[in-house]
């Protein structure tokens, strides 16, 4: 097999063999497991659940779903799911008000990284957000918290388009 160099390495850099680069993960290396987009598809489209949290596996190598929220469960039912001292992605559908005065549902892509998390499981869930991002398609707007002041649903129905 043939590694290719281009420039010098940087410092975190590694030699990357060409042939084997995967479009599913990033740089992590986490894959986003298949009921992900599985379980997304039937919140989109038949509306079945109000949120999903999902998370890493212990071997840090699938991005998997921790606990899915029924349809009409409370806000404080989804903020309970994030831990305290840790990580996890989430989709959350919320109520907005559009300009034009009508009310719409939009889901909305949550980060969860408490700032008292450590931090590897902080670095793995930043580099590898994208392998989840990229596979749950149609979610445009995405939300950060580090802390549960920032757990805000006024501040997240903003994010995703309210007025």
């Amino acid at each position: 097999r043939d590694l290719h160099i281009f420039g010098p390495l940087h410092a975190g850099q590694r030699l990357r063999d060409a042939d084997s680069e995967d479009k599913s993960t990033m740089s992590s290396g986490v894959l986003c497991a298949d009921e992900c987009l599985k379980e997304f598809e039937d919140m989109k489209i038949r509306n079945a659940y109000q949120y999903i949290v999902f998370k890493i596996t212990d071997d840090k190598k699938s991005i998997v779903i921790d606990v899915k929220g029924e349809p009409g469960a409370s806000f404080e039912d989804f903020t309970s799911k994030l831990p305290d001292g840790g990580c996890r992605y989430a989709v959350l559908d919320v109520e907005i008000n559009t300009k034009s005065g009508a009310t719409t549902n939009k889901l909305i892509f949550i980060a969860w990284s408490d700032d008292n998390a450590s931090v590897k499981p902080k670095m793995l869930y930043a580099s590898s957000k994208d392998a989840l991002k990229k596979t749950l398609s149609g979610i445009n707007e995405e939300y950060q918290a580090t802390d549960r002041g920032d757990l805000d649903l006024t501040e997240i129905k903003k994010k995703a388009g309210s007025v």
